[in-house]
Parts: C-alpha cells; sequence; structure tokens
C-alpha cells in the first residue's frame, strides 16, 4: 500500500484487508429487488410497482431500497467490492466515515477525504471540483484504509474539502424497450452512470449511490496541521 509524503505517496507492501468498512455489503444481506415500471404521465421514467415517498430522492430521483436489514449482527462474508446503497448515502448526506460510519473528521480546511488518484495523473487543478461518489473519513480510518485498501495500492491523494456539495446520483440506466413501445417494463440502457441532478436523464436513473463535487479542496498529509498549496 502507500504512505503519505506531501500528500501524495510512496509504495508499501500490500496488506491483506483486515477492516470491514460500515459502507461494506454483507453475503447476509439480501438486495430487495422490486419491480420498475415506465412511469406514466407527462414525467417520464421509471418508477416502482408499490412506490412509497421515500423511494424518491433530490430532483424525484428513484432511489434503489437497498438490502434487507441484517438481524442479531450475523451478516455472512463482508463483500469489499460492494457498496450498500443506504449506507452510501446516508454517509455522504450525513459526512459520515465510509469506514467506521462515524463522523468525518473536520478542521479549519474542511472535511477529510481520500482520493485514489495523484495529482501527476490528473488535470491542473485537480481535485477541485472533482465529482465523487466516495464518502469522507475519519483520521484514524484513514490511517488503516492507507495501509490496508488496495484501491490506493497506485496512489492517493489526501484532501481536505471546505464545501462538499450534493451533485447528483450514481446507477443503472433505464429506457424504454424501443421494440415493444407500449410495454410498462423498462430496460437497462447502462449498469453504471452517473448523472447530475439537472440531467434530464435522471428520471430514468435507479439511483445506488449519491455523487458530491468537492469545491474548496486544499491537499494535505494525513498529519493534522500539515498543509500543502
Amino acid at each position: 500500500m502507500h504512505v503519505p509524503t506531501d500528500g501524495i505517496t510512496t509504495a508499501a507492501p500490500l496488506r491483506r484487508p483486515v477492516t470491514v468498512p460500515w459502507m461494506a455489503a454483507w453475503t447476509g444481506e439480501t438486495t430487495l429487488s422490486t419491480p420498475l415500471i415506465v412511469r406514466p404521465g407527462e414525467r417520464g421514467g421509471i418508477a416502482y410497482t408499490d412506490e412509497l415517498p421515500t423511494d424518491r430522492g433530490e430532483n424525484d430521483a428513484l432511489l434503489h431500497r437497498g438490502r434487507s436489514t441484517v438481524r442479531h449482527g450475523k451478516r455472512g462474508r463482508p463483500l469489499f467490492a460492494v457498496v450498500h446503497p443506504n449506507r452510501q448515502r446516508r454517509a455522504m448526506r450525513k459526512l459520515l466515515c465510509h469506514v467506521c460510519g462515524e463522523s468525518a473528521d473536520r478542521n479549519e480546511l474542511g472535511v477529510l477525504w481520500l482520493l485514489d488518484n495523484v495529482p501527476a495523473n490528473c488535470p491542473q487543478g485537480w481535485p477541485q471540483e472533482e465529482i465523487t461518489a466516495h464518502p469522507p473519513l475519519c483520521l484514524g480510518c484513514a490511517a488503516k484504509a492507507v495501509e490496508q485498501c488496495p484501491e490506493l495500492e497506485k496512489g492517493f491523494t489526501a484532501v481536505r474539502v471546505r464545501d462538499p456539495q450534493p451533485y447528483g446520483y450514481r446507477g443503472q440506466l433505464y429506457t424504454r424497450d424501443l421494440s415493444r413501445l407500449r410495454s410498462p417494463i423498462p430496460v437497462v440502457a447502462k449498469e453504471t452512470e452517473n448523472l447530475a441532478f439537472d440531467d434530464p436523464l435522471l428520471p430514468w436513473l435507479l439511483a445506488t449511490q449519491s455523487t458530491v463535487c468537492l469545491v474548496g479542496c486544499t491537499t494535505v498529509d494525513l498529519v493534522p496541521g500539515q498543509r500543502h498549496d
């Protein structure tokens, strides 16, 4: 993995993950699958057959219902590569650490984020206005992530964000069945799509994750008080 130097990284031996992120799904959780229909009326888009007011998010986006609640703490095996939709959206909405589920770290420079990229590989000005589906972290969990997370193996950047702004949703994009124009059943147009809140295709997205725009970024080390301009 990596350790921070000047806000970027140096290589270190890869370690086997031992910390299960709060945001990860588990084998003991079952995906809640509800039939979708083409939404009637002028609005168009997709809807659940038994839709509730809580199924709609920002700008009337249809939210994925997530995964079933696990009782008595028996959750099977962690699925490190699978994000629990409800926990991810909660982490973004409340700025929670996606590893432990507690409040993310915040200081005078802003909220702490770890980005799995480095400035040398990005356009000038990055990470200002970066769009991400990765929620922030607390300091303790950020250190664990650097030691354990394979996604950070090729490099990472620690950033303080003064004004993380809700941007949109990531999810599965649907469309009408063009082979059966009167069919009420939509079909998948794209397995993964990122859309802004004002995108005209948003009514056709089954939103699994929230995204934010990172505004007011300062690249930092994971040591409080250190700063890189």
